[in-house]
């Protein structure tokens, strides 16, 4: 497979990914209410809201990105009905088309705003969130999912689907196409994650074909909190590939998150961090877990399930403190470099993605923002860029994906821009 050489030039072995997108709604120029379970995708519903989507998709694109994401990473139809207690068909189309008319959006705006742009044209990139973006309280830095998506004794106790169960039932997963490709050790949690997984995927490249098979380039699975989710992602795609043979495949990239260790305070800009999902919470530290996510990541669960899983062609990791993105980008090289190893049948080195939040720590209590580290852009970039260069430089990666996610802004994708070209890595 050429992954993503497919779509970068080979000598382009860094590229610029975009920043956070709901924050930068919510600050100026924008300065948008966005308090809904669809969060910036509740602006896909009406035309100012889709003019400020272009916008934004503009913005990165002037700020230097090379990769802009689409507006869906909270995106499922379920979601899009809401609270509607017994949708119409004519409701659950309406519905979808909503949910899709992300992708010929990013596309256009894309489009029309390379022409000027400093980065000489923009990839675009479906932004697929966790299951726990689904969830209300959203559960994507605890990978504490509720039955049957998680074991009952470690899910949050108040989380529930956000959306009606009228909602949930008119729109029922494919389990039994995930099932096709043999269920293996799979648990049954991997195979319900596997089907909303596949159910997102199925919905945006049929409805959305045109936009879907001529501008979509890359996948992007965003925030991903538990290794039984990094399974189910790679199940989803494997049957979603096997059910389209005549379809070029997209490449595609699993993005971990790693927040800020519970035991230290929340304002504790210098605290640990770790991978989150319960199932690892008898590991005493990062490093213990980095080789059962690299196992995760790159392996199958037994031997005789590969043709279940597909291989991502990235890695990496977003809405990571930038003052940990070093440590993190060191052990999940090291952890990739002996597992990758450990496979004689791997062709291609995978891509390196990492895009940190901007240092700014979310106060529950006033519903605020603060930022005990103090970074400035040019701090924050040079932080970034610092971690591309260790990923750069441990042989480990076919190439490195850099940006930013919550409350990094076009004026931090700007200076990492320019850190990047600084360092002559463009």
């Amino acid at each position: 497979m050429p992954g993503f050489s497919s779509i970068f030039p080979p000598e382009r072995k860094v590229v610029v990914l975009d920043g956070g997108m709901g924050t930068t709604l919510q600050a100026p120029p924008f300065e948008l209410g966005l308090d809904s379970a669809l969060w910036s995708s509740e602006l896909l519903a009406t035309e100012p809201g889709r003019a400020q989507l272009d916008k934004l998709h503009c913005t990165w694109v002037d700020a230097g990105a090379d990769v802009v994401e689409t507006c869906t990473y909270q995106s499922t139809l379920p979601l899009f009905l809401g609270d509607r207690t017994s949708p119409s068909s004519a409701e659950i189309d309406a519905s979808l088309q909503t949910m899709v008319s992300a992708l010929p959006l990013a596309c256009a705006s894309c489009s029309s705003a390379s022409h000027s742009a400093p980065a000489g044209g923009a990839a675009v990139a479906l932004s697929l969130g966790p299951y726990g973006s689904s969830l209300q309280p959203g559960q994507e830095y605890t990978g504490a999912y509720p039955p049957p998506f998680g074991p009952a004794a470690t899910a949050a106790g108040d989380a529930k689907p956000a959306c009606s169960s009228a909602a949930l039932q008119a729109v029922p997963l494919p389990l039994e196409a995930v099932r096709a490709l043999g269920v293996g050790s799979a648990s049954d949690e991997e195979l319900h994650l596997a089907a909303w997984h596949l159910q997102r995927l199925e919905h945006f490249a049929s409805v959305g074909a045109p936009t879907w098979d001529a501008g979509i380039k890359l996948l992007a699975f965003e925030t991903v909190p538990s290794v039984t989710e990094i399974l189910a992602i790679r199940r989803a795609v494997a049957t979603f590939r096997s059910s389209r043979p005549a379809v070029a495949e997209k490449p595609f990239y699993i993005s971990l998150v790693f927040p800020r260790d519970t035991k230290h305070s929340a304002d504790d800009a210098e605290a640990p961090v770790r991978f989150p999902d319960p199932a690892l919470s008898h590991l005493p530290s990062l490093a213990s877990q980095l080789p059962t996510l690299a196992q995760a990541l790159f392996a199958a669960p037994r031997e005789g399930d590969s043709a279940a899983y597909a291989s991502p062609d990235g890695v990496g990791f977003n809405c990571t403190s930038p003052l940990r993105a070093a440590e993190v980008v060191r052990g999940l090289s090291s952890a990739a470099l002996e597992q990758l190893a450990a496979d004689p049948a791997t062709q291609n080195k995978p891509w390196f993605f990492l895009y940190p939040d901007g240092g700014a720590i979310y106060d529950v209590v006033s519903r605020s923002w603060h930022h005990p580290a103090g970074l400035t852009d040019s701090a924050w970039a040079a932080l970034v860029a610092d971690a591309a260069g260790i990923a750069r430089e441990s042989g480990a990666w076919g190439g490195v994906g850099v940006g930013g996610c919550c409350k990094a802004g076009p004026g931090a994708i700007r200076e990492l821009r320019k850190e990047v070209e600084r360092r002559g890595w463009r």
